[in-house]
């Protein structure tokens, strides 16, 4: 049994503001003060800051796209660790953060056993992945004849036998069309399959997804990545969801409005007060970092016209029965307007949106930044002086393309630890993290309080883990293993035949070496479905 006596303890589950009090653990799980405690090892919380552990929801660290991805960058030259860490260098930089579970947003069926290989390397952490399916021939084929039954064994299926958590929607039908040379869509002309949209099929798989009673709901990447004016068709797929849950990824690239010369403008408080009106919907931001970043992404449209613009080489595979995975290099510049918009346009975001148990910050690593500048930007937002100074190192239009310089708002700690504790856990659907109610996983960071709140974050001054310090003064001392967390959905397994055959008209090898095949998943955990309609 532990106690950590006389602590700042932050419970975002309880309100943004701290209490001084002590903090019981037996085993792996908080408890309330036991009446009469025996054999108990007590830690020292004077001066210290408790909160539960960071809880990513959306960065890409594992599978095929990252592989090919450190390919690149050696070929470039490059340092690949510095952007795009090895799955071990990344469990162990998310560990010295106080980060203790982390999902990986976007994994290709047809290499889930890449992706399971790299979740099972990031050690220490409890950690899962989304499985892409927003362009997969046999749910478009299913969607096309209204064959919603299909439809939700097939979505059913392909979580199994990928060993995914969720179901990650990448602006849905655009590869296929991409493939077959169309335009890209927008959310309601016609993808050239029937008289399909992308409004149909995101309000379609969005309520299957519901009614399945999956933990996490669709994680949703929308159209129109990265183009100016496209704040308009953002706010329409919000309001498309028709008041059902569902998650919204790395907004700040759907946030953007066009000026008179087609300049980007930022549109984040248009954005921002859409969100509010349907709390039923969760968010990450994706805010970018000036510096070197790695564009990795399953929306080939987007990243084909990213890649005519910048003039860069890229790497793009087109997946058999799936879309594609696709990488690029990018540049953020402080003194390119684009850029300066962009990095205003999420901290706008954060600023404006009063609930921060419902907008998380990422940067949609390595897309917008490193996750390791999470630091940088807690400073940013709670201190809006520090705002004013990097601003003036901006493009000097700044000012006329963002409100940004007009906010006053700071972030509280315990807003902090709420945006990046509680609201992920809740939105994941993992109760059992992200607050320090009694029963909840002993998951915990202790920061030393500090003037520098950026070097306060980079380095907390003990990372426990259920129950056990794994972090002390940014060094590792204890290893544990960790758990990959999947859901099993229920299906009607006697469709097995039927998407057997249909993968074998699409598939250039065996159907039995789809996904995962008969491999298994070491340390694995199901974390069970809700569902009162199978």
């Amino acid at each position: 049994m532990i106690v950590i006596r006389g602590a700042e303890v932050y419970n975002p589950s309880q309100g943004n503001v701290a209490q001084l009090r002590d903090l019981w653990i037996d085993g792996e799980r908080i408890i309330d003060p036991p009446p009469v405690p025996t054999d108990v090892q007590e830690i020292d919380g004077r001066g210290k800051i408790i909160a539960p552990a960071g809880v990513e929801i959306h960065t890409h660290v594992a599978g095929y796209p990252l592989n090919a991805a450190r390919r690149f960058m050696l070929i470039e030259g490059s340092e690949p660790h510095t952007l795009i860490p090895s799955p071990d260098e990344a469990a162990s930089l998310y560990l010295q953060m106080g980060y203790t579970t982390i999902f990986d947003a976007a994994s290709s069926p047809l290499f889930a056993r890449a992706t399971i290989k790299d979740l099972d390397h990031l050690s220490g952490v409890d950690r899962g992945t989304y499985t892409l399916m927003g362009d997969h021939t046999l749910l478009i084929e299913n969607l096309v004849k209204n064959d919603l039954s299909a439809v939700r064994d097939i979505l059913a299926w392909l979580i199994h036998v990928s060993g995914g958590y969720a179901v990650k929607l990448v602006n849905p039908g655009g590869g296929l069309a991409w493939k077959a040379g169309k335009q890209a869509p927008d959310l309601d002309s016609p993808l050239g399959m029937g008289n399909l949209t992308q409004r149909e099929i995101i309000r379609t798989i969005v309520k299957i997804v519901n009614d399945l009673g999956l933990p996490h709901p669709v994680h949703l990447h929308a159209c129109k990545l990265g183009e100016p004016g496209n704040f308009s068709s953002f706010c329409e797929t919000i309001r498309a969801l028709e008041g059902q849950h569902a998650h919204l990824c790395h907004i700040q690239f759907f946030c953007y409005g066009k000026d008179d010369s087609g300049g980007f403008t930022s549109q984040a408080e248009q954005v921002a007060q859409t969100l509010e009106s349907f709390p039923q919907i969760t968010c990450d931001v994706g805010q970018i970092m000036f510096g070197s970043a790695m564009a990795v992404s399953a929306d080939t449209s987007a990243l084909s016209l990213l890649h005519q613009h910048s003039k860069q080489p890229w790497i793009s595979r087109q997946v058999e029965c799936e879309g594609g995975n696709n990488i690029l290099p990018l540049q953020y510049k402080a003194k390119d307007l684009t850029s300066s918009v962009q990095w205003a346009t999420g901290l706008e975001l954060l600023l404006r949106f009063p609930d921060p148990t419902r907008m998380f910050l990422t940067t949609d690593h390595p897309n917008g930044a490193p996750f390791t500048a999470y630091p940088q930007i807690i400073a940013w937002l709670m201190n809006s002086s520090a705002r004013q100074e990097i601003l003036k190192q901006m493009h000097p239009k700044i000012r006329e393309r963002s409100g940004l310089a007009d906010i006053e708002r700071e972030y509280s700690l315990g807003e902090i630890f709420a945006m990046t504790s509680y609201g992920p856990a809740k939105a994941l659907g993992l109760q059992d993290r992200g607050h320090l109610d009694p029963g909840a996983l002993a998951d915990i960071r202790c920061y030393t309080k500090r003037d520098d709140i950026k070097a306060m974050f980079e380095k907390p001054a003990w990372v426990m883990r259920r129950g056990e310090i794994v972090i002390e003064n940014g060094k590792q001392i204890k290893q544990q293993s960790g758990n990959t967390l999947i859901t099993r959905p229920a299906w009607d397994e006697t469709r097995l035949p039927y998407i057997r055959a249909e993968l074998a008209d699409h598939l250039s090898f065996p159907v039995d070496q789809y996904a995962l095949g008969d491999s298994s998943i070491p340390d694995v955990l199901e974390v069970p479905c809700t569902s009162t309609t199978s």
